[in-house]
């Protein structure tokens, strides 16, 4: 059976709240001039309550990782990663030229540190996302013998429903128990309620249902990091 949709979501929500509007009760689209401001709430809910899922959980985001390229040009440092990427993953690949460039060990300023002047120049092996600008900088500027050099790299990119056929990254038991978690987030903001033990049980039975875990003794917020470390020695 296919995964529901957006739509789908943001029928399930109206229906609690009873957002209905006699022969237009159940919505087609998205797009509703007498509704609209509930619908993007609605939106707005069910992305929050999906990352809030897969936070409380040792899954990944399905569909999550993706692929983009980087193209050297002479003289260049700096280059614009894809738009919705989240999280690189070094190495980064010249397949045609089986050359390979890594996350500079320590970072971002340890390599600034590292070329002062920043002006040395050559074939690129490190590399570190700019704090400053969301770029991703290389340690040496390409020199004119590496120029259109392309270098294909993997990422975690945001996953955010958007449109009304967009389907929901689960299967449909784990749809059923978001329902409940979905309304108290869209109660909260439209009406000023919220019922914390409908939410945290519906949290919890989605969660299992998507891991097929023993239940948590707590659903308390927690922090997430991934770090990701040069496979190379320093040089």
């Amino acid at each position: 059976m296919a995964n529901k949709t957006l739509l789908n979501a943001v029928n399930e929500i109206f229906k609690r709240v009873n957002n209905t509007a006699g022969d237009a009760a159940v919505l087609t689209t998205l797009v509703d001039s007498a509704r609209q401001h509930p619908i993007d709430v609605s939106i707005q809910v069910i992305n929050e309550g999906i990352d809030e899922l897969y936070s409380y959980t040792t899954e990944g985001l399905p569909m999550q990782q993706a692929e983009s390229t980087i193209v050297l040009a002479t003289g260049t440092r700096e280059y614009t990663l894809a738009s919705d990427l989240i999280r690189l993953h070094f190495p980064m690949i010249d397949r045609t030229n089986g050359q390979y460039i890594v996350q500079f060990p320590g970072g971002y300023d340890e390599m600034i540190e590292w070329d002062l002047q920043q002006n040395q120049t050559g074939q690129p092996q490190y590399a570190a996302i700019s704090p400053i600008n969301g770029k991703l900088r290389f340690e040496l500027a390409p020199a004119a013998s590496v120029n259109g050099r392309v270098y294909t790299y993997e990422y975690e990119k945001d996953l955010v429903l958007v449109n009304a056929s967009d389907a929901v990254p689960f299967n449909n038991a784990v749809f059923r128990s978001m329902v409940p978690m979905w309304v108290q987030l869209y109660k909260r903001e439209m009406q000023n309620e919220f019922d914390q033990a409908l939410y945290t049980a519906g949290l919890g039975r989605a969660s299992r249902y998507l891991s097929e875990l023993e239940p948590r003794p707590s659903y308390s917020a927690r922090s997430h990091g991934s770090t990701f470390l040069d496979p190379y020695d320093k040089r």
